[in-house]
Formats: structure tokens, C-alpha cells, sequence
């Protein structure tokens, strides 16, 4: 029995996590900016032909490899360090969608859409990290997140929207791919930090979310007035 116990130990140790080596972190920093920035530029630029979208994309993208302070992954790295592989792949989603998608579906830069439940299900674990880092709650749920089990449970919820859908999950729904597809990468590299967390969420991401389920939220609100008998 005691010996049952200690081989299942591991799955809970937080004091030696596998970390992403040097090289392969400044590589995600570098990757994860330019999506970000390449995305930025194309979504601001949404009214302009595809062929100066995709250049403008291109050229923030390469922007990030200038050495140095020179580059804006330098102090966007200073500042925030790495975007989450989730918003890495958010990234590489809308910029497909903004760059390559066929002209009757061109427009501004696509939002998700996904069910309630389910925003909120990305919201609230950010706003449980924010009360951990005031050490307002009884666990530690950011050191949890070095432990093995921790990916093991998350990759285990994450599969829930899949598997929810009465069709087959398209690739096209980011809500179906996106986490688990985050959270395998964060088993194969680590990045950004170690912590299953940051792969995940970060600041921007869960600040996108809310706005996103604010904004599912106000037109489900509205739609309920409208369907409201007058008198």
C-alpha cells in the first residue's frame, strides 16, 4: 500500500517541475509575439486588399526576429514574458481566417463564438488565479499547476466541449481544439514557463474572454427583452 502511494507521488510534486530549456523559451516568446503582432496588423488592417494585409502581417512577424532591444518581443517580453500556447493558437486561428479564408467570408477580425458555459468556464479559473496570487484562498492552485496531474485533469476537462457536440467537432471551432491542443503542446515543449496555467490563459487572453462573455451575456439579455411581450 505504502509503496502504491509513493509511486503516485510524482503525480503530485510540485518541487521539481520540467521546465522549457532557454532556447526553446526565447523561441515561444519570439513565435507567440509575432502571432500576436502579425494578428494585431492584420485585424487593424482589415479594410485594406488581402495581398497588403498579408504583407502588413508579415512584416510585424518579422519584425519580432530584429536582435536586441530593437525588437518589440524584447520589451513586450520585459513587460508581459510569453503569450499562452491558447492565445498562440487564437492567433494563428484569426490570422488564418483574416488572411486566407475565401472573399465572401473577408471581414473584420473573427471572435469566437462559444456557449455560455463554456466562457465561463475559461473566465473563471483567471479570476481563482487572481485571488491565489493575494493568497485570499486556502490552496495554491498556481504552484498545482507544475504538478503532472494538474495537465492530466485540465487536458481531461478540456476535451468536455468535444464531446458535448451531437456532430463530429469541426477544426474550424476553436472552442473544440483550442485548449487541448494548447495543453498537448505544453506536454511536448513546456513553454511558456512550466506552469500548466500559462499555457492556458495569460492577462490578455482572460481580459478578451470577459469581454467576450460580457458581450454574449448583453446580446442574450437583449434578445430576451425583444422576445418580451409589450403590453
Amino acid at each position: 500500500m505504502m509503496d502504491a502511494i509513493h509511486s503516485g507521488a510524482w503525480l503530485l510534486a510540485t518541487d521539481t517541475p520540467a521546465l522549457p530549456s532557454a532556447g526553446v523559451m526565447r523561441l515561444g516568446l519570439t513565435v507567440g509575439w509575432a502571432l500576436v503582432l502579425a494578428l494585431l496588423g492584420a485585424g487593424l488592417g482589415f479594410k485594406l486588399v488581402a495581398g497588403a494585409r498579408r504583407l502588413l502581417a508579415l512584416a510585424l512577424a518579422l519584425w519580432t526576429l530584429v536582435p536586441g532591444p530593437a525588437s518589440p518581443d524584447y520589451w513586450l517580453g520585459l513587460a508581459f514574458h510569453a503569450p499562452s500556447l491558447s492565445a498562440m493558437l487564437l492567433c494563428a486561428w484569426g490570422l488564418q481566417r483574416l488572411l486566407f479564408a475565401p472573399p465572401h467570408q473577408a471581414g473584420a477580425a473573427p471572435v469566437p463564438s462559444a456557449p455560455l458555459w463554456l466562457l465561463a468556464l475559461g473566465v473563471l479559473p483567471g479570476y481563482a488565479l487572481m485571488l491565489d496570487t493575494f493568497a485570499a484562498l486556502p490552496l495554491q492552485i498556481y504552484a498545482w499547476g507544475f504538478s503532472p496531474l494538474a495537465l492530466l485533469c485540465l487536458l481531461a476537462v478540456s476535451l468536455l466541449p468535444g464531446l458535448r457536440r451531437r456532430r463530429p467537432p469541426a477544426w474550424g471551432v476553436p472552442e473544440v481544439w483550442v485548449a487541448p491542443a494548447a495543453l498537448l503542446l505544453f506536454a511536448a515543449t513546456r513553454l511558456p514557463t512550466g506552469n500548466v496555467w500559462d499555457a492556458l490563459t495569460d492577462p490578455w487572453l482572460w481580459l478578451f474572454l470577459n469581454g467576450v462573455l460580457l458581450r454574449a451575456l448583453f446580446r442574450r439579455w437583449r434578445g430576451a427583452r425583444l422576445r418580451e411581450p409589450r403590453v
